[in-house]
């Protein structure tokens, strides 16, 4: 389900060419194709062979989006960013989340920063992960949930930057697919 939103951000109707190539989970990365990307994608945790590769590409520059669809995508998160001893769970007991506080002087949100585009009150999450990032200096929380919990965040590695989502844009997730943020935040 994610992938068609993404194909629909970057269908058609885009004013410039986009190829959005689909790679199974337990298929190893192609390092040529890793190479040759502006953005990965990464909505799924990955084969450990995977991870090398995707790791060069961050080192020298590359950009990542992962997007954590269960608490088991911390082993991703982890391998790709050094960070181990994450705490990672599911977060329960809300009947929906928001997000709170948002970075809008990172250079990724900042098209956001004026009032009337900076409302994001009407998405709603209904399933997020809770990583907790206490001691992670190396980490850049771009946005909260009104509990707290980091919805957005940044991590160095190398020259290239891994953008964690602790929900996805999947029905089941969240209806951020469906607000007028989704297209201009990719």
């Amino acid at each position: 389900a994610m992938l068609y939103y993404i194909r629909q951000a970057f269908g058609p109707a885009n004013a410039s060419p986009v190829q959005v190539p689909q790679q199974p989970a337990d298929e190893t990365l192609n390092e040529t194709d890793i190479t040759a990307a502006d953005l990965v994608i990464v909505a799924d945790t990955i084969a450990p062979e995977s991870t090398a590769p995707l790791r060069r590409y961050l080192g020298s520059g590359g950009a990542a989006v992962l997007v954590m669809r269960s608490a088991e995508a911390a082993a991703t998160l982890s391998s790709l960013s050094g960070i181990s001893d994450l705490d990672c769970r599911e977060a329960e007991g809300v009947r929906y989340a928001m997000l709170d506080s948002i970075d809008f002087k990172h250079p990724l949100l900042a098209s956001f920063s004026e009032p009337r585009f900076g409302d994001f009150t009407r998405i709603h999450f209904w399933k997020h992960r809770r990583v907790d990032l206490t001691d992670h200096p190396q980490v850049r929380v771009l946005a909260r949930f009104d509990s707290g919990d980091p919805a957005w965040f940044e991590v160095r590695v190398g020259e290239g930057s891994l953008l964690v989502w602790t929900s996805g844009w999947h029905p089941s997730d969240s209806d951020l697919a469906l607000s007028s943020k989704f297209v201009p935040l990719l």
